[in-house]
């Protein structure tokens, strides 16, 4: 019988990029902690050597107050990013090193899904992959930084397997 090879790539993996994952959503049908994670590494694995994401899966009413609180925005958005270096020095330890916060909501993304014409699974990838880049300090405030950012979201997404998220803008 022959033995499998051990390969060090997950272990590796695991080293560099931590996500702790929690659904406190009551959703349905949502896509695995394992999902969210490989979405998560796909925008960050290029660009930082060590990445420690939390993943909070929210319904509505929660993350409606989290909208509001920190944005002043009072109604529930499918994906929030909290970075742990907005706005702060950090000590030189964590300079290569990504930390934020993600905050999901399900029913939004749900709903966003069925109206946009997109499967659950593509616009979960790639909110994940969206929200992971507002961590490492991309926006789309600005014309050319959205552009900037859509580009990449574009190539994450086909990388995965995925179509282009903003196909149906560019008709």
């Amino acid at each position: 019988m022959k033995r499998a090879k051990k390969y060090p790539f997950l272990s590796l993996q695991r080293q560099r990029f931590c996500l702790n994952f929690e659904n406190a959503s009551t959703a349905a049908n949502l896509p695995s902690e394992r999902d969210f994670y490989r979405w998560a590494w796909a925008a960050l694995k290029n660009e930082y050597r060590r990445a420690d994401i939390s993943l909070i899966l929210l319904d509505e009413e929660e993350a409606r107050a989290y909208n509001r609180d920190y944005r002043g925005k009072d109604y529930a958005t499918n994906v929030l990013s909290f970075a742990l270096n907005e706005g702060e020095i950090l000590p030189d330890q964590f300079s290569d090193e990504l930390c934020g916060d993600l905050i999901i909501c399900p029913q939004v993304v749900l709903k966003e899904a069925a109206e946009q014409g997109k499967t659950a699974e593509q616009h979960f990838a790639h909110l994940t992959m969206h929200g992971t880049l507002h961590l490492m300090g991309y926006d789309h405030i600005e014309e050319t930084e959205a552009e900037e950012m859509e580009a990449l979201e574009i190539r994450l997404m086909q990388a995965a397997g995925y179509p282009n998220p903003y196909q149906e803008d560019e008709y």
